[in-house]
C-alpha cells in the first residue's frame, strides 16, 4: 500500500459522499460531515489513515485533572474494534478521538471510508461523549468505577 492507494481511496470516498474537491481534502485534510468535523491524514510509515474527531468541551477548567484521568483510563482499558485514542486539544481543551485504520483493510476488503465513517464511527461519538460525561460525574462523586469504554466500539 502506498500514497497512491491513499489518493485512490480518497477519490472513492469523495465520490461516495458527493464531495467534488478531492484535491482540497487531500491538501487540507479536514472535512465537515453533517455536524462532525473530521481530520483525515495518511501515515505513510504505518500505512494507516488517522481520523480525528472533536468531541467538544467536556469539562470546566477545574475538572481538567479529572478529565485527563478519565481519558487515560479509557485509553488503557480500550479493546474496541478501532482502538480509539482519546486526547485533549492543547488550545481548545476539547476532547479529541483518533482512529487508526489500516489502509490495506480499507482497500482490500472494499469496505470504503464512507461506510466506516457513516455506519460505524460517527454513530459512536454521542455514546463516547455520554460515557466520558458519566465517568466524569463518577469521579466527581468519588465513585471508584469508570465505564468500560471498550464495550462501546
Amino acid at each position: 500500500m502506498s500514497r497512491e492507494d491513499y489518493v485512490e481511496l480518497m477519490q472513492d470516498f469523495c465520490k461516495a459522499i458527493g464531495f467534488e474537491e478531492v484535491g482540497e481534502l487531500l491538501h487540507q485534510g479536514v472535512l465537515q460531515l453533517d455536524d462532525t468535523l473530521i481530520g483525515i491524514e495518511y501515515l505513510d510509515a504505518r500505512k494507516e489513515i488517522r481520523l480525528l474527531m472533536d468531541l467538544g468541551d467536556m469539562e470546566a477548567e477545574e475538572d481538567r485533572v479529572a478529565l485527563f484521568s478519565v481519558l487515560l483510563e479509557f485509553n488503557s482499558s480500550n479493546n474496541g474494534l478501532y482502538l480509539p485514542i482519546f486526547s485533549m486539544h492543547p488550545e481548545s481543551g476539547h476532547v479529541i478521538v483518533a482512529y487508526h485504520l489500516p489502509l490495506k483493510i480499507l482497500r482490500d476488503q472494499s469496505i470504503g471510508l464512507a461506510f466506516v465513517l457513516d455506519e460505524q464511527l460517527i454513530p459512536l461519538l454521542d455514546e463516547w461523549k455520554s460515557a466520558i460525561r458519566q465517568a466524569l460525574d463518577d469521579v466527581r462523586s468519588n465513585s471508584e468505577a469508570l465505564l468500560p469504554i471498550g464495550t462501546l466500539a
